[in-house]
């Protein structure tokens, strides 16, 4: 290797003892990472309508209105796009920030969160692979590479998701599920859950080893504090639950693609003018089936906790109707953990990930323009 050449030739002792293998991956590590954050600082000034949405959001509650009003109405107004739709956590912090620094700070410190949300995401990564990874290499530069990825920095950096706050509750709760901590596990898990519902598709993983072993006290715990800080979280809304979910779920299952092109040419089977609505139909039992199977292979073949997210975050992105960049972010952090800790040799590796992250990064500036503007 390149590094024990130097150490061979090299006469300066102190030179020498610094170019080991784990001492130049930590220092290539460093270097990645701190071009990441820098890329992050000078991507400071970009907002999105996202984070205006954020800041509406937080308003409406400080002012005492209800937002979830005000999706439903942006939902049957624009049907594509919507206002705030999640459960109500990230709102609560955006509504602390209003409250606690001047209005015109709230961005910058949102862009600022997002930043300390990918770097924990960059901690976690690393304490879940150490105890799987002897080398050095393998271990650091799947981490660093995911840290400048171009689809990890457009979702926190340009647009201020918040995709990475989802991802280190969800982190942690495998983290914890690894150690059989049941109680954090289940609170990690559901604080996941009030991020971004789409991690309830996750749950019924984190319940495997209590159906196995039939602990059905374990399991009903479980559940119980799972569902207690969303009941918690939820009670300012819970006078009005029809108007709570419908803005929390019901928006997300019954929205309108934004693929006008691609459902066109998968709507000339049909005769149907309901063609949309029955491929939408025919796309949500697809998504219901996938999931179920990875439930069942998750039984039957042992798959780990990690690899079940990655095949249900797969699995849902290609069969959702709706293009959004930051579903990606999901599939390329587990797909971090599942390469990484598989038998695929080192170049194997690398080419797949190069590839991975060159080819969507194109078809994602084509795509954009191509499903916002059509042919």
């Amino acid at each position: 290797m390149y590094e024990e050449r130097v150490i061979a030739e090299t006469k300066n002792p102190k030179l020498k003892a610094f170019f080991t293998t784990e001492n130049t991956s930590w220092f290539i590590f460093g270097i990645i990472i701190l071009a990441g954050i820098i890329t992050r600082i000078f991507l400071w000034g970009f907002t999105s309508t996202d984070m205006d949405v954020w800041k509406e959001a937080a308003d409406l509650l400080l002012q005492g209105i209800n937002p979830y009003e005000t999706t439903l109405e942006s939902f049957l107004t624009e049907g594509t796009k919507h206002f705030y739709a999640y459960f109500p956590l990230w709102m609560y912090i955006s509504a602390l920030i209003q409250l606690i620094f001047p209005d015109a700070w709230f961005f910058g410190i949102v862009k600022g969160l997002t930043l300390l949300f990918d770097l924990q995401v960059v901690v976690l990564l690393f304490a879940i692979l150490k105890p799987k990874i002897e080398n050095a290499w393998r271990l650091k530069m799947p981490i660093a590479i995911w840290f400048v990825a171009p689809i990890v920095l457009m979702t926190s950096s340009m647009h201020g998701k918040f995709d990475s706050l989802m991802i280190i509750f969800i982190l942690l709760a495998c983290i914890t599920y690894e150690k059989k901590q049941f109680i954090p596990e289940s609170l990690f898990l559901s604080f996941a859950i009030l991020t971004k519902p789409i991690a309830l598709m996750l749950v019924p993983f984190f319940y495997k080893r209590e159906i196995q072993e039939k602990n059905f006290r374990k399991l009903f715990a479980k559940i119980g504090l799972l569902i207690l800080p969303i009941v918690l979280m939820s009670i300012p809304f819970l006078h009005e639950p029809v108007l709570y979910f419908q803005g929390v779920l019901g928006v997300h299952v019954t929205r309108g693609h934004d693929m006008a092109p691609l459902f066109a040419l998968l709507s000339l089977p049909f005769s149907s003018s309901n063609a949309d609505s029955i491929i939408r139909i025919c796309l949500t039992v697809a998504i219901i089936c996938v999931w179920l199977t990875i439930i069942v292979l998750s039984f039957v073949k042992k798959m780990d906790i990690y690899d079940s997210c990655f095949y249900s975050f797969l699995a849902f992105n290609i069969l959702y109707w709706v293009f959004l960049v930051q579903y990606t972010v999901w599939i390329y952090t587990f797909y971090t953990i599942t390469t990484t800790k598989s038998k695929l040799k080192h170049w194997q590796l690398g080419s797949l990930t190069s590839s991975l992250l060159l080819i969507p990064t194109i078809m994602l500036a084509v795509l954009g323009a191509f499903v916002r503007h059509g042919l």
